[in-house]
């Protein structure tokens, strides 16, 4: 075991031989011809901003909808056509209701395995899919 780590340490150390001196790119840069070269870029004309709507997802349409539907009765009280916002406030809780049950796999909260030696090793199994949840139930 030692004589091939030791091995590889003396091929990697002689292919560092090989290559000589640095090569032009490779070469050190001085800090004040890094600052002066920064100076003269012109900065980005346009930054990417982040999708506002990425962050979107079936809980915030549930809360939208009932408030929707407490705030539509309350104000139905002040002026009788807000009942219209009621129902509204009904139409987006149930579709987000049911749009949940539909939304595709969601992101591991922490990383259920890793990569060790260019293999991906799982600490648990994966969570079965909606068929075989639904195939269980029928079983029992």
């Amino acid at each position: 075991m030692a004589d091939r780590i030791e091995r590889e340490i003396e091929e990697i150390l002689a292919k560092l031989d090989q290559d000589g001196p640095l090569a032009p790119e490779k070469k050190p840069v001085s800090i004040m011809s890094a600052r002066t070269r920064k100076k003269t870029t012109p900065p980005r004309v346009q930054r990417l901003r982040p999708n506002p709507l990425a962050n979107i997802n079936p809980t915030m349409f549930l809360f939208l909808g009932a408030v929707l539907v407490v705030g539509g009765l309350i104000l139905s009280n002040v002026w009788a056509p807000l009942i219209w916002v009621s129902f509204a406030g009904v139409v987006i809780f149930l579709g987000a209701f049911v749009s949940s049950f539909f939304r595709g796999p969601r992101p591991p909260s922490r990383p259920r395995g890793v990569y060790w030696r260019d293999r991906y090793i799982e600490y648990e199994p994966a969570s079965p899919g909606i068929w075989d949840r639904l195939r269980r139930w029928f079983r029992r």
